[in-house]
């Protein structure tokens, strides 16, 4: 017997593929881009892309009139990484490395455009940022993207790309090769570090979860202030980190 199709609302449809468009870049793209890659015309895209970006699906740069993800997306992914078991296992974790350290610490998982915050815990230490929910970590910056490319090279190749784009052609070789050079630093030592790379006088150690079978489940990250925050590999932070990302991870499929 032949499956009856379902009769769908096609502007609905395109709706969702421009969607998928944006979530796949590690960039903001172009409306002439967008239509390129979606087989839209500029100007039917147009129309679609003024309903989304009221809906807060898609932002709309005003300075450049780029289009990336919006907020409300941002909120959707939310929602859906709040469903992830690693995500709720991570808890006691976290707790328990801000209490035996004193410092905040967060945990990210994998997402098609970056290493993604999804809990945070405060320490007992004063901290002059508050990392939120949702946000993306960078690859070039942060020891928690740092991470992701060292043990996630495939999933994370186009974000690494897209940041390297927004570096100076006559660098961008460069940081290329000190930036994978690192990573491959990390898969040795099992932990990253950053000195006030992303943030003036904020340190961060962060350590991969790995699940039984072998798999990046995610990413636990500790940071504090300046010169009072060890971020050595061979110092207690990353020694408690270690044990608690291979403890964790050991409990994961």
């Amino acid at each position: 017997m032949t499956k009856k199709i379902q009769r769908g609302v096609a502007s609905v449809e395109v709706a969702g593929a421009i969607l998928q468009i944006l979530r796949g870049s590690a960039r903001s793209m172009e409306l002439r881009e967008l239509a390129l890659i979606g087989g839209v015309s500029a100007s039917r895209l147009h129309h679609y892309l003024v309903s989304l970006v009221r809906l807060g699906l898609v932002h709309r740069d005003p300075a450049t009139a780029r289009y990336e993800l919006g907020p409300f997306a941002m909120e959707l992914g939310l929602v859906a990484a709040d469903e992830l078991p690693a995500q709720h296992a991570s808890a006691p974790w976290l707790r328990k490395l801000s209490e035996e350290t004193g410092e905040s610490s967060f945990f990210a998982v994998p997402s098609p455009r970056g290493a993604l915050i999804v809990r945070w815990e405060q320490g007992a230490h004063p901290l002059t940022v508050h990392a939120r929910l949702g946000t993306i970590m960078p690859i070039l910056t942060s020891a928690t993207g740092l991470i992701w490319l060292a043990f996630a090279e495939q999933q994370s190749r186009a974000v690494f790309e897209g940041e390297l784009r927004r570096v100076s052609p006559a660098a961008r070789k460069k940081v290329q090769r000190e930036r994978l050079a690192q990573a491959d630093e990390v898969r040795r030592q099992g932990m990253a570090a950053a000195r006030g790379t992303m943030i003036a006088n904020v340190n961060a150690v962060a350590c991969p979860v790995m699940g039984r079978s072998g798999a990046l489940i995610g990413i636990l990250t500790v940071l504090g202030l300046g010169p009072g925050f060890d971020s050595s590999a061979q110092g207690d932070i990353a020694k408690r980190l270690r044990h608690c990302a291979l403890a964790f991870g050991s409990r994961q499929a």
